[in-house]
């Protein structure tokens, strides 16, 4: 029923998943990344009905084994069943996927948005993971993609730069997967959703390295990110380096939270799936309506204020670096509106190498500037 459904190819998946030519409107709301904590204020504050009667319309969740919030805490009922990635990974192996470690080092630099930016000294990182791993495959965020003074700091320290697409593309997660699936190491300057899909599959993954600073984030929120989940932050974090002795008891151990983090075990068989995003035999009106006429009007009302957040939303929003400032969001009027849903993809599916940010750049003069 909104445009996040369809975020970072995760419909697209499902779909495939499904058994679906291509991806349908959801009824209810789709967790779109990893949270640290509750996603419901953090992703679905703008529509603040959804989820009070889950027959109609569900809060659909990843986990309900995160460390970073209960289910019985919200007010409002959550339905776990599992991130689109290990959905992705299910079909991958069943066609005889394996990850290999093929890339060496991967690198995913923590990412601002179009209502926060990352500031902070980017070469003396980029220069770091350089001396840490050596040069390494970076998968940088198209937001980040405009700003050269990012992009050349980490160009001029040697690394390969490539990037998995806008938002709204439906192969975003393939792109992904091929990065975290063949990488020797993913690594991250802050725990994020990349370091959690390396660890699932099985990748050894570690955070490491100058966090930066991040919009109105407080530096208490990282401090919190490494106390709650030691298991992905590296004993000095000045190298990156790791004890080489239990390493592999240490890889172990990550993958099996990043697994319940992820909720490997709420993921469903393709029928079960279908009702629970309200797949039906034929195609239904209802959440169409909300997509194209409904949300659009809910979003702008809270943007502008005339509907007011809740207490847990705001807190959620400050305390992961959003500012609510209308004006910021009136930047970029063009990028919550619905448009048509994606394509689907083919199947089986496979993974795709993440087109490099100069082939990118090419792509993207003849691409919809308001792709989000």
């Amino acid at each position: 029923m909104d445009i996040q459904n369809h975020y970072y190819g995760h419909s697209a998946v499902l779909a495939a998943y499904a058994g679906l030519r291509r991806p349908r409107h959801i009824a209810g709301l789709l967790q779109h990344g990893w949270t640290a904590s509750s996603p419901v204020p953090a992703h679905f504050a703008d529509f603040p009905r959804v989820g009070t009667d889950p027959r109609q319309r569900r809060l659909l969740v990843w986990s309900h084994g995160c460390r970073g919030w209960s289910p019985s805490d919200e007010d409002r009922e959550t339905t776990p069943i599992g991130a689109p990635l290990l959905y992705l990974e299910r079909q991958l192996r069943s066609q005889g996927w394996t990850r290999s470690e093929r890339l060496g080092p991967v690198f995913v630099p923590f990412h601002g948005t179009r209502l926060a930016r990352v500031t902070g000294a980017h070469g003396e990182l980029a220069r770091q993971v350089a001396k840490v791993d050596g040069p390494s495959t970076v998968c940088m965020h198209h937001e980040d993609l405009s700003d050269p003074e990012i992009t050349s700091a980490w160009a001029d320290a040697g690394h390969t730069l490539v990037t998995a697409g806008r938002r709204n593309d439906p192969r975003f997660l393939l792109r992904i997967m091929h990065l975290v699936g063949n990488a020797s190491r993913v690594s991250s300057n802050r725990l994020s959703t990349a370091v959690l899909y390396a660890a699932a599959v099985g990748t050894p993954a570690a955070v490491w390295g100058d966090p930066l600073t991040f919009g109105a984030q407080s530096s208490t929120a990282v401090e919190q990110l490494r106390s709650t989940w030691p298991e992905f932050h590296t004993s000095d974090p000045d190298d990156g380096s790791r004890p080489v002795e239990g390493a592999a008891e240490a890889d172990t151990a990550a993958t099996a939270l990043a697994r319940r983090e992820l909720g490997a075990e709420h993921l469903l068989d393709p029928d079960a799936l279908r009702g629970v995003l309200g797949w039906g035999r034929t195609p239904s009106l209802g959440p169409g309506l909300q997509y194209y006429a409904a949300s659009p009007l809910a979003k702008a009302a809270m943007v502008l204020g005339l509907t007011k957040r809740s207490e847990a939303s705001r807190k959620a929003m400050t305390e992961g670096g959003i500012a609510t400032n209308p004006m910021l969001w009136l930047r970029n009027p063009l990028a919550a509106l619905p448009r048509p849903l994606p394509q689907g993809l083919a199947v089986p599916v496979a993974t795709e190498e993440p087109p490099h940010v100069d082939e990118w750049h090419a792509a993207e003069q003849h691409a919809d500037p308001s792709g989000g």
